[in-house]
């Protein structure tokens, strides 16, 4: 079973936004392999528009820098990450999201692929809004 036909199947159904990508850090990579009907949801994006395009394309300019390098630094080590950071739907309103991010990496070290399990953060009763990374 592939990557993606294994997250077609984990993420049928799902409440949780799941992108998969390839493993291009650089621009205007990374590549969207992968997106659950979730996702689509979350970002207004349908899956002829997102496969192929770059998670870039949710980003806008209330989007942390710092976010974003922290991000590409613990994917270059191999290593998971969780952030809160703004990003934006297709219609350009800007929503908190939680982004928990899995590499996959080879035997040799090289990040192939990089699983996002991403969820919007909305404010609950007796509970902080979310903070954004800055």
């Amino acid at each position: 079973m592939s990557l993606g036909d294994l997250m077609a199947h984990l993420g049928a159904g799902s409440d949780v936004a799941i992108v998969v990508t390839d493993g291009t850090l650089a621009a205007p990579g990374p590549t969207i392999l992968y997106a659950n009907a979730a996702f689509e949801k979350m970002t207004g994006y349908g899956s002829a528009e997102l496969l192929g395009a770059s998670p870039r394309l949710m980003q806008g300019p209330r989007t942390s820098l710092a976010a974003r390098k922290a991000i590409a630094k613990a994917l270059r080590a191999g290593q998971r990450h969780t952030t809160v950071m703004v990003n934006y739907r297709k219609s350009g309103e800007p929503y908190h999201c939680e982004i928990d991010l899995f590499p996959i990496v080879s035997a040799s070290g090289e990040l192939v692929n990089v699983v996002a399990l991403e969820r919007e953060v909305d404010r609950r009763p007796g509970r902080p809004p979310a903070r954004p990374q800055t």
